[in-house]
């Protein structure tokens, strides 16, 4: 029994409670767990519930860890099964199950108890009466490693295509997983890209399109089934190339996928390099056909590995390259945006998070335009941090967005944005947005000037209030209403929220003109939203006048950095409360 006070009292309650619902119940002592669940850590305490199923085997063990009564019990079959069984039941018994309706409700007791002995007798019945089979092939990833799980993993840094193909291979240094793409090429690009390192060479990849979902009665558990599997598959010519290509130093990686409810389904799994294999009757590691520094041939290599008997390792396969990690998090958004062509201008903290957050959004195409360098002042709220003091903050943004999507189409130009337009003006025409978050109203008053003597594309300005108190965010068609029409001749805006002539003077460090505003990164995040979201409506073609849009910061935070509301701006909210969005048709 567990040993800590809340503890203990709360599993003598679940024991009354268990006894109560199940007079016959038992208690199994922390040795027996052990040897049932070998790889089960931090069990206390278990029960067996005779009867408990209306179906074979009738009896249910229940158990709870040392994290109860704030974790749900496991709840397992008396004995451990041969294989996946049924859907939900893992090699040891293990129910995989969370309660529907009390999952949330805390502490744990005996009603999640007796939800989830509930729910056990209908997953096993549905299991045997196949009701459940298509979770199989839902989770197949899962069932997948169940069967003999390593921590190796592979990564896709391109979307394969239907069919077979015989593709290259690398090993990551940092984490030990596969990299897998169409080429050398390809791969060496995303790993400078992501500035990754491979370990030792390439090698082949075979990728083997099964025409049916794989059921775990199907899965291959020796290197002879699994070679068995790909040519029944129809690949015996991809796996005769791969076997020829592979200097047989490392694993061979295999890519088995097939289609289900309109989506990819990938399983990882090798051909075991010949040093880690045991052939019987030899009294040294390594297979017939593969001499150390010969690559024998082809039809006596193929022949040994038909009749090697060990088991290989069954590992998570997963898609890294943009168009999937984009349809993941953002969904039909992202397609949406594939195309676009978005020009940044400004790379501090806000054109910085707006930079990583369409990049993560799924636009195609970023160009990043500005001239400064990061310094130790800016880091306090740039998602640049200190690695990357002394850098260009464009070049440095553009790193930062491909490690994360190694084959994004980023470029981080330092110029002056005028420079730039004055060499690249056709890059600038055939945008679909510019985004002027430079925060300098002479700035924007310039670029909104060239919307009206070239054939821009439309442009959005973001910029923020004193201290982050108020945030602006301005779309303006060409050949529309522009910024110039709700500015002065200086740039400025006509109507703040805060009342500049009864502002203090923004703090300085000591030199000439260093003006700045303190706020942190947490009161720049409505700020950094409101552009965002502006530009993705404008993207989306959800947009159809030149519009402005303005997010108003809490009364109190005037009062403490000592700034007045215009007296517009405080009718406006006294007559909307709580409303701190607006939004003005220009």
């Amino acid at each position: 029994m567990p040993d800590t006070p809340g503890q203990l009292e709360a599993a003598e309650q679940l024991h009354t409670a268990l006894v109560g619902w199940w007079p016959t119940a038992s208690s199994v002592d922390i040795e027996t767990l052990k040897k049932r669940f070998p790889t089960r850590r931090g069990l206390v305490a278990g029960w067996r519930l005779p009867d408990a199923l209306p179906i074979e085997p009738r009896d249910l063990l229940v158990a709870i860890d040392e994290k109860f009564p704030w974790s749900l019990p496991l709840l397992a079959l008396p004995n451990a099964v041969n294989g996946i069984s049924y859907p939900h039941v893992e090699s040891d018994g293990y129910l995989c199950m969370v309660p529907t309706g009390s999952s949330f409700t805390l502490p744990v007791g005996i009603a999640h108890v007796t939800q989830l002995v509930g729910e056990a007798v209908t997953l096993l019945e549905e299991g045997e009466t196949r009701k459940n089979e298509n979770d199989f092939y839902r989770e197949a990833q899962s069932y997948w490693s169940l069967i003999e799980h390593t921590t190796i993993a592979a990564w896709l840094a391109e979307r394969p295509p239907s069919g077979h193909r015989v593709w290259t291979s690398a090993v990551d240094k940092a984490s030990g997983h596969f990299v897998i793409a169409s080429s050398k090429d390809v791969l060496n690009s995303w790993a400078k890209s992501g500035q990754r390192r491979y370990a030792g060479t390439f090698e082949p990849a075979l990728i083997v399109q099964l025409d049916a979902p794989l059921h775990p009665e199907q899965y291959p558990l020796t290197m002879k089934d699994l070679i068995s599997l790909v040519e029944g598959a129809g690949a015996s010519a991809e796996l005769s190339m791969a076997v020829s290509r592979w200097r047989a130093r490392k694993s061979l990686p295999i890519v088995l996928t097939f289609e289900h409810e309109n989506a990819r389904v990938y399983l990882g799994a090798m051909l075991l390099a010949p040093k880690q294999v045991r052939m019987p009757g030899l009294k040294h590691s390594g297979i017939p056909g593969f001499r150390q520094g010969s690559q024998g041939k082809l039809r006596s290599r193929l022949q040994a590995l038909r009749l090697v008997p060990n088991r290989f390792p069954h590992f998570k396969v997963t898609e890294v390259h943009r168009e999937f990690l984009h349809n993941r998090t953002a969904g039909e958004t992202a397609a949406g945006l594939k195309s676009s062509h978005v020009v940044v201008i400004g790379c501090g903290a806000i054109g910085g998070q707006i930079s990583v957050h369409l990049a993560q959004a799924g636009v195609g195409k970023l160009t990043l335009v500005d001239a400064d360098v990061l310094s130790w002042q800016n880091v306090g709220r740039h998602v640049l941090g200190g690695h990357d003091v002394g850098y260009a903050k464009a070049v440095a943004l553009e790193s930062l967005i491909k490690r994360s999507f190694p084959d994004a189409e980023v470029s981080g130009v330092t110029s002056k944005w005028e420079d730039w337009i004055q060499k690249h003006l056709a890059q600038l025409v055939g945008a679909d947005l510019v985004i002027s978050v430079t925060g300098e109203p002479a700035s924007n008053h310039h670029l909104d000037a060239l919307m009206s003597t070239n054939d821009m594309p439309p442009v959005l300005f973001g910029w923020m209030e004193p201290f982050g108190t108020a945030a602006h965010a301005v779309f303006c068609y060409p050949a529309s209403r522009r910024l110039c029409d709700i500015t002065d001749e200086r740039g400025l805006l006509a109507e703040p929220v805060v009342d500049l002539d009864t502002a203090l003077e923004l703090p300085r460090e000591p030199s000439c003109g260093a003006f700045y505003q303190p706020y942190s990164s947490l009161s720049s995040l409505n700020s950094t939203a409101l552009i965002g979201e502006l530009a993705l409506d404008a993207l989306l073609g959800r947009m159809s006048n030149s519009v402005h849009r303005v997010w108003v910061g809490d009364v109190n935070e005037f009062s403490r950095n000592s700034l007045s509301l215009k007296p517009n701006w405080l009718s406006r909210i006294n007559e909307f409360g709580d409303c701190r969005r607006y939004q003005f048709v220009i």
